[in-house]
Formats: C-alpha cells, structure tokens, sequence
C-alpha cells in the first residue's frame, strides 16, 4: 500500500495587476494546486491560523500566558527550521487546472494526532483540505504575512496565537519559499 501524498512546497506571492496573493501548494506526488487570495479572503484566513496555532499550544498548556509563550516558542522555531530561500519546483500535474482559484470559504477539521485539516475552498467547487502539524502552520502564516506586507494591504496580521504573541520582522520582498 502506498503512502498518501505530503505537502513538500508551499509558495505566496503578489500579483500586482490582479491585486491577490497567489498560493502555490506542491504535494509529493508532483501535483500543484493553485489559488488566488484577496485580501478580504486573508482577513478571514488570518484568524483560522491564530485559532490552529492556539489549538497546537493549548495540548500543552492551559495557562493563558504559558500557551502564548508556547506559541511564540513554535513559531520561531518553524522559521528556523523552514528553507525560504530554495526555488519554488513547479508541479506537473494540476488537479484544479492550472489556472489559479479563487477562494472564498474556508474550514478547519479539529486537532487529531499531530494535525488540523485547513480546507480551503472557492466559493463554489473543489478546494484542497491540508493536514497542517503545528510547524505548518507557523509557515503558512508566515508567507501569508509576508507576501500581504509586499501587498502594501495594511492588515494587521499579527502572530498572536493565545494571549498576543509578537509579530516577527517582515522583510518585504519576491515569492516566499517552503521546502
């Protein structure tokens, strides 16, 4: 029996002339799913990511202050540990079509085990559910956060899972990577 395919790629990236982020996922199995984000669509992402990265942190504190902490201590060390710096692989295979979706809804699945399931979908039509551990997570929102400041969209997406952790730095720049 084979394995299920695993995320190996994520990429986000303005697009300028249609004003939206574009999300690139590449699992394993060499397939790409693509989306475009607005930024109302970010809006409403923004805190799904807090409340998952909370859901992380309160397995292993109850403590309001102490789960902050926790949070803060797993998001610096998911940066630590992510390659921003590899070119993004194009995948070959494009489940959606290779033309981006545009989401519009989003859900998540509870903690089970070591993972969340973010679905994201269009508001009518296929999306993609991703299991996120806690790391995931973490990078996800950081090239989410940093590609909305390349954006110049002024949201305030601030990393505060729990009781307000601290934003981290944001250096505005190209696509942001993750092997």
């Amino acid at each position: 029996m084979s394995k299920p395919p695993q995320l190996e790629q994520f990429s986000a990236s303005h697009d300028a002339t249609q004003d939206r982020l574009l999300l690139r996922i590449r699992s394993s199995d060499d397939a790409e799913y693509r989306f475009w984000i607005t930024r109302r669509y970010l809006a409403l992402l923004w805190p799904v990511l807090m409340k998952m990265a909370d859901e992380f942190s309160a397995r292993k504190a109850t403590d309001p202050a102490t789960r902050s902490t926790l949070a803060e201590l797993a998001h610096g060390e998911a940066l630590n540990k992510a390659d921003f710096g590899s070119a993004y692989r194009d995948g070959s295979i494009y489940p959606l079509g290779e033309e981006p979706v545009l989401l519009g809804r989003v859900t998540v699945k509870p903690l089970q085990g070591t993972t969340q399931t973010l679905t994201l979908l269009p508001q009518e039509g296929q999306g993609i559910n991703l299991d996120l551990d806690e790391r995931l997570v973490h990078v996800l929102a950081r090239l989410l956060q940093q590609s909305a400041v390349a954006a110049d969209w002024g949201l305030n997406l601030e990393v505060s899972p729990g009781a307000g952790a601290a934003p981290v730095p944001l250096h505005a720049g190209g696509p942001r990577l993750l092997h």
